[in-house]
C-alpha cells in the first residue's frame, strides 16, 4: 500500500472504527459482509483491526469502504470520499513541489541557452544586413600590411 500520512491514517481509523462499530451495533458478522461486499475477508479484518500495511492502494480501499458503508445502510460514498480527498491533496501537493524543484534546476541552462541564441541572432542579422562591416572587423590585419608596405 502507498504509505500515508498521518491525517490520512487518522481518517482511516475513524472510518474503521465507525464501520465495526455500525456492523457490531446491528449484530451483522463480518463473513455476512464479505459475502455481500465481495470483498475478502481478510481485507475486511485487516481494516477493522487497523492493520493498514495489509490493505491494497487508497483508490481500492476507497471502493472497499464505500461497499462495506453501503452494505451497512450508510452513506458508503461520503464515507469513501472522506479517505480519498486527503490522498488526493497530499498526492497533487507532492506532485507540484516536485515540479517546482524540477523547473528550479532548469532555469539556469535555459536563460543561458536563450542569451546565447539572442548573441548569435544578432550577429547573424549584422552580417546580413551590413557585410562590410564584419569583413572589414575581420580582417584588420590586411590594412596593417598595406600601411606597412607604403611605409616602405
Amino acid at each position: 500500500m502507498t504509505p500515508l500520512n498521518e491525517a490520512q491514517l487518522e481518517q482511516l481509523k475513524e472510518i474503521s472504527t465507525h464501520l465495526r462499530q455500525v456492523r457490531q451495533q446491528k449484530s451483522i458478522r463480518i463473513e455476512e459482509i464479505a459475502a455481500q461486499t465481495m470483498i475478502r475477508l481478510g481485507v475486511l479484518q485487516a481494516l477493522e483491526q487497523e492493520r493498514f500495511e495489509e490493505l491494497p492502494e487508497p483508490i481500492f480501499l476507497q471502493g472497499f469502504i464505500r461497499r462495506y458503508g453501503d452494505a451497512l445502510g450508510l452513506d458508503g460514498n461520503a464515507l469513501s470520499h472522506m479517505l480519498i480527498t486527503n490522498v488526493v491533496r497530499q498526492n497533487s501537493k507532492n506532485a507540484h513541489n516536485k515540479n517546482l524543484d524540477k523547473k528550479r534546476n532548469t532555469y539556469i541552462p535555459l536563460v543561458l541557452t536563450y542569451i546565447l541564441l539572442l548573441v548569435s541572432a544578432s550577429a547573424g542579422l549584422l552580417h546580413t544586413l551590413h557585410p562590410q562591416l564584419t569583413a572589414e572587423s575581420v580582417t584588420p590585419e590586411d590594412d596593417n600590411q598595406q600601411s606597412i608596405v607604403s611605409n616602405q
